[in-house]
């Protein structure tokens, strides 16, 4: 499941579905996420915007549109754990951890 997540202020906010938001901080955040958040900073992603995104730099900046991205602008690996632009992620999670993220079980 692919879900975003801000990082303000020592803050991740994680908008895990319809209104329902966790968040964490850096000594609270799940390890899982903490490796996801970790893989895609190994990225230069101001590079990957730079070379690859071009003038699609600046509706990528939105809250929405950070979803919404596509393989064609970031490396293959980015499609398995996610990809940031400036403080905003969109990470991959496993269905079952998602759904543990939220507090659920799967059914």
């Amino acid at each position: 499941m692919r879900f975003l997540c801000e990082h303000h202020d020592n803050v991740y906010t994680l908008y895990v579905g319809q209104g329902m938001v966790r968040q964490f901080t850096d000594e609270t955040l799940p390890d899982e996420i903490k490796a996801l958040i970790g893989m895609v900073n190994a990225f230069d992603w101001d590079e990957l915007h730079r070379t690859n995104v071009g003038p699609f730099s600046q509706w990528l900046d939105e809250q929405k549109q950070i979803l919404w991205s596509t393989k064609h602008y970031y490396p293959s690996i980015a499609n398995d754990i996610g990809w940031r632009i400036n403080n905003a992620y969109a990470l991959v999670l496993p269905y079952k951890s998602f759904l543990k993220l939220r507090g659920q079980e799967e059914s």
